[in-house]
């Protein structure tokens, strides 16, 4: 699964997650594309999407292997 999959299965099994992009960020589901998830700098969303996995995986919504070969 490529990065932004992986971002978007968090954000839809995760109340929790979700609810703190949104609430706290003001970032919502759609907001997420190929490309910002991958951009670190200003406007991207790389650091966001890294934190979205690594909750993810915390909260076992995602499995080591199901992450990107980055």
């Amino acid at each position: 699964m490529d990065k932004l999959e992986a971002v978007q299965r968090v954000l839809r099994f995760s109340d929790k997650v979700r609810e703190r992009c949104e609430t706290e960020r003001s970032v919502f589901f759609d907001d997420f594309d190929d490309f910002n998830v991958d951009d670190y700098n200003a406007g991207g969303y790389g650091d966001l999407a890294d934190q979205i996995i690594e909750k993810g995986l915390q909260e076992k919504i995602l499995d080591e292997e199901d992450l990107p070969d980055d």
